[in-house]
């Protein structure tokens, strides 16, 4: 853990300085860093990184996603640095790694028949989508407020609305723009559901049934912080779907190859018609892809519906692709139950030693995926969250943000928006486990001195 009271973070700042000039912003997502903490990345290792002033993380936001391996596996790397120096980048036409990862894709994802990749999270749910309307004929998709499908003007809807003051604002299933510069009339075919909320659900398909084209969810809601579905819930969404006539779209982006090989349909059993892949897939490559049944996928067979772009299937994320799902295949018990069982040791541990210290919260996870929610003073008493309105009524920026910048300071690293989760890698080991609890202990204590030295708790 670093040394209290010598963290300082001059080096980063000024290279970040230096990038913004250059770099709108500083950097080319949004999703990277938070306003006054502009740390720069040095190196990373296994279940670690290193930023430029030198100070060492245990990592748990791993590229946001991708590295369920750690940083620089050896095997990946290994494989993208063959296939770059004897077969190249870029090909023109159709190649052995389509198939070969093709095959282990259908093989791993039950509701997978026929596969299309796609080079982000974002292409693929607009290719999903976009899949959907051509094969209902419809044109209106459901998504869930607090649901994050990327950042298109298609999808970038009630991300995260500002729905409370001090009272929240009536539910509407019209869509709220999460940016400036999206037209309104993108918002048309788009509907906004409460996850979690069966009664809201069926409001929607007997309004607006007619036109659903498919509901379009993540099967656990992972940019609310992390927020499971109720028993039965993804089994209604499957039901409600089929009765209208419409598709159920899963976007395992987060979820898939990370809460278990086939995602979160193999862990509970529910079958969508279409589901969309990226993060995990590559182990830290820049790959996606969009698949579904034969039937469904039969548009894109027949060129139906257009699809395409000039990285997609480039042998770079292929080659990265292939070795991390055989990885997969091959090892997966043993990979797996150490994932769930750290998992439910940081989540346990993490929570209890918060509670200790007098922070009330809240701490949901589903494997190696999980989130801490700190209530906020005059909280709901809550025994879990059930979707974006409870995160939101419930959380405490101000808790959170502290935590954070206490345990940064102890060289563990989590995203720091207080809606967003946790990430565990096949390479954490017990050292990282005992490390982390150690920490979490500490930060709890220290945020709890200064928030009482405040008179706020």
């Amino acid at each position: 853990m670093q040394a209290e009271g010598r963290f300082t973070l001059d080096k980063s700042r000024a290279m970040f300085e230096r990038i913004a000039k250059s770099i709108a912003g500083g950097e080319s997502s949004y999703a990277r860093l938070k306003k006054g903490l502009e740390l720069c990345f040095d190196r990373g290792q296994g279940s670690r990184f290193w930023d430029v002033d030198g100070h060492e993380y245990i990592d748990y936001s791993l590229g946001y996603g991708p590295l369920i391996f750690g940083h620089n596996p050896p095997e990946v790397t290994a494989a993208v640095v063959e296939a770059i120096t004897t077969r190249g980048s870029v090909a023109t036409f159709p190649y052995d790694l389509d198939y070969e990862v093709g095959e282990q894709l259908v093989q791993m994802v039950p509701g997978v028949d026929q596969v299309r990749f796609a080079n982000s999270g974002t292409e693929a749910t607009m290719a999903a989508a976009r899949l959907a309307r051509a094969y209902t004929g419809r044109t209106k998709i459901v998504q869930m407020e607090g649901g994050y499908h990327g950042f298109s003007d298609t999808h970038y809807w009630s991300i995260h609305p500002d729905v409370y003051s001090d009272n929240p604002a009536p539910y509407s299933p019209e869509p709220r723009p999460s940016s400036r510069g999206i037209p309104p009339s993108y918002g048309e075919a788009l509907l906004i559901a409460q996850y979690n909320d069966r009664e809201n659900m069926e409001m929607l398909f007997d309004r607006y049934g007619d036109d659903i084209a498919a509901v379009l969810v993540e099967p656990i809601q992972a940019n609310s912080g992390l927020i499971p579905p109720e028993p039965g819930y993804l089994e209604f969404l499957r039901d409600i779907t089929r009765q209208h006539g419409a598709l159920l779209i899963f976007d395992e982006v987060i979820t898939g190859f990370r809460v278990a090989p086939g995602g979160a349909q193999e862990l509970y059993g529910v079958i969508p018609d279409i589901t969309t892949m990226a993060k995990a897939l590559g182990g830290g490559f820049p790959i996606a892809a969009f698949g579904g049944s034969e039937e469904v996928m039969g548009l894109e067979a027949r060129n139906e519906v257009m699809h395409g772009g000039t990285y997609t299937a480039n042998l770079v994320a292929l080659a990265a692709a292939n070795v991390v799902l055989r990885i997969m295949r091959e090892r997966r018990e043993e990979l797996w139950d150490r994932l769930n069982t750290y998992g439910a040791r940081l989540c346990q541990g993490i929570g209890d030693a918060c509670r200790e210290a007098g922070l009330r919260n809240i701490v949901q996870g589903v494997g190696p995926i999980w989130h801490i929610f700190f209530a906020k003073p005059g909280a709901p008493d809550l025994d879990r969250i059930r979707n974006y309105r409870d995160a939101l009524a419930y959380s405490s920026v101000e808790i959170f943000d502290r935590f954070h910048d206490q345990m940064l300071r102890r060289g563990v690293y989590f995203h720091p928006y207080h809606l967003e989760r946790w990430f565990l890698s096949t390479a954490h080991d017990e050292r990282d486990v005992q490390e982390t609890l150690e920490a979490a202990a500490e930060a709890a204590e220290a945020v709890a001195a200064e928030l009482r030295a405040e008179g706020k708790l």
